[in-house]
């Protein structure tokens, strides 16, 4: 078992506001994915596919759930909304360039292609599922471990194990993708 975090090198910490930064942020990711995983699951096909996206869709919304609950409600401190932004950063960068570039990559495949079927808005499931996880999954992973490296033993031991968990979920959704596209994590 991975030890994601505890007792594990030198200890830093963010102030009470940067950490909330840092996890609102994750959250709008995990929100964004969510949002972006339950409209395609539908149109996707193969089956497999549709079925992969919905369990990630509602695996991102638990994520966002667990980061949720470690924002803190206090007077002087933004609130959930406010917190809840898209990253700065190469996550921040990479995320708004990617959904796009996969929105536009899974139309052309779908005109060139044409319909798979009788609903003529059928996505390539194995393609979205292999850019996006390809692409943001191992970015988001870094990003939660780089969480994980300035955390205080004393304050943050809730955020270490929601992120934590948050990272051993992505993993196991980043092996079914693995086996679903038979391509390694």
């Amino acid at each position: 078992m991975r030890s994601y975090g505890f007792g594990s090198g030198p200890c830093r910490s963010l102030s009470l506001l940067g950490s909330s930064r840092h996890l609102g942020g994750l959250r709008a990711v995990e929100l964004t994915c969510f949002r972006r995983l339950g409209e395609r699951a539908p149109r996707l096909v193969p089956a497999s596919c549709a079925r992969w996206a919905a369990s990630a869709s509602l695996a991102r919304a638990w994520r966002a759930s667990l980061l949720e609950v470690l924002l803190p409600v206090s007077v002087g401190l933004p609130g959930l909304e406010e917190l809840t932004i898209l990253p700065e950063g190469t996550l921040g960068d990479e995320f708004a360039r990617a959904l796009p570039e996969l929105d536009q990559a899974l139309a052309e495949r779908g005109r060139v292609r044409g319909p798979r079927d009788r609903d003529s808005r059928a996505d390539d499931g194995l393609s979205l599922i292999a850019d996006l996880s390809g692409r943001l999954y191992p970015l988001i992973l870094a990003d939660c471990a780089r969480r994980l490296e300035v955390r205080s033993p004393a304050a943050d031991g809730a955020v270490v194990r929601a992120v934590g968990r948050a990272m051993a979920d992505l993993e196991v959704v980043q092996a079914e993708r693995a086996a679903l596209c038979g391509r390694p994590g």
